[in-house]
Parts: C-alpha cells; sequence; structure tokens
C-alpha cells in the first residue's frame, strides 16, 4: 500500500526511532537527562504509577511509541524485497520491548514487566499480522489512525512524564525526542493525505 509514499515514511519511521531515543527530558546533569525508554522506567517507579497495576498509564503512554512503529513498519511494507526487511525490524523492535531474563523466574508478577512483555507481544503479532494482510483502503486508514494515536500518546506521554518529574522536584525541560517524533508522525500523516488511495480511488499496489 502506498508504495509511492513507501522510502519517505521509512525515513520518517527512522527519523521516528531516533526521536524516541533522543533525550525526551533535559536536565541541568547528563543523567538525569532521559530518552523516552528511560524516561518509562523512571516514571514507573513514581508512587502514583504503582498504583494502577500493569495499566501504568504513564510508562504506558511512552511505550506504546514501539508498538506504534512496527504496525505503521508493516503497514507501508509494499513489495517482495521490502517485507522481509519490515519483518526484520519488527522482531528487532518486539526485542527491544522485552523485559530481563529474570522476568520468567522470579518476577513474573512484576507488573513493569507484565507490560513490556505485553507490549512486545503486541509489536510482534500485531506487526507481523499486519504485514501479511493484503493492502485495502482499510489498512491505509489504520495507517492513518495509527499515525495519529502516535501523535497523541507521544505529546501526553512526555507532558505526564514532565509532571511528575516536577513533582519530584527535579529542574527540568522538555527535550528534542519527543518533538522529533511528533514531526515524524505529522509526516506519517500528511503521507497518506498525499496519496490518493485513501479518498477512494482504487489501490495501486505491487
Amino acid at each position: 500500500m502506498l508504495h509511492r509514499h513507501t522510502l519517505t515514511v521509512y525515513l520518517l519511521l527512522t527519523l521516528g526511532l531516533a526521536g524516541y531515543l533522543l533525550p525526551w527530558i533535559a536536565a541541568p546533569t547528563a543523567p538525569l537527562t532521559l530518552n523516552a525508554y528511560d524516561l518509562a522506567e523512571w516514571t514507573r517507579q513514581h508512587p502514583t504509577q504503582w498504583e494502577s497495576g500493569i495499566l501504568m498509564a504513564v510508562p504506558l503512554l511512552l511505550r506504546l511509541q514501539l508498538p506504534i512503529i512496527a504496525m505503521l513498519t508493516a503497514l507501508f511494507a509494499c513489495g517482495r524485497r521490502i517485507k522481509p526487511m519490515a519483518a526484520l525490524m519488527i522482531a528487532l523492535l518486539a526485542l527491544a520491548q522485552l523485559p530481563p531474563l529474570e522476568f520468567l523466574t522470579i518476577s513474573r508478577h512484576d507488573s513493569n514487566y507484565q507490560q513490556q512483555f505485553l507490549l512486545a507481544a503486541v509489536s510482534l503479532v500485531a506487526g507481523l499480522g499486519l504485514l501479511a494482510g493484503k493492502p485495502s483502503r482499510l489498512l491505509v486508514l489504520a495507517a492513518l489512525g495509527l499515525a495519529i494515536i502516535g501523535l497523541a500518546t507521544s505529546l501526553a506521554g512526555q507532558h505526564q512524564a514532565r509532571l511528575l518529574y516536577q513533582m519530584s522536584l527535579q529542574e527540568s525541560a522538555p527535550g528534542v525526542g519527543a518533538g522529533v517524533l511528533v514531526l515524524a508522525y505529522m509526516g506519517m500523516i500528511a503521507a497518506v493525505f498525499a496519496d490518493s488511495n485513501w479518498r477512494g480511488r482504487p489501490m495501486d499496489v505491487q
């Protein structure tokens, strides 16, 4: 689907991953300057998140970005040469989200590890499932919806995480990472709207 924009979108997905790894919270000292992955780990230790069990809201908002990127990777993959590379990328994203090995032994009931495992499973199963699906207008709309959800949750995640950071009396400023990821999502939304297929014209697929 949307094969005319595949290269552009994959560049945007790469930019989005870079944004995920760039600082989301900028602190006066380097050890307290956190990217989205580290910020999710930091926020899950806040008392307000302990009370919500596996649904730890702020870590979930931050961690959702990788499953969304995995599913977008699948939805924009087309052609026999691109799909195997997309499958590898989805598998790597799922592996990156897995909790430590102690989750399988002594920490199976740890809510933080359970959340990480579930999101890794969603990335792998949903990503490969979408990759195996046939191109359709419904999948075009799914890509649009995922990009919009990613845009909203990344902004909400950074905002809520910074509130928790300030509640801990830590001086901070918004990092560039969330902004980079938001720009990537906006670019993907523009790519969908730029394609005539979403307006109901025949799908142009390989």
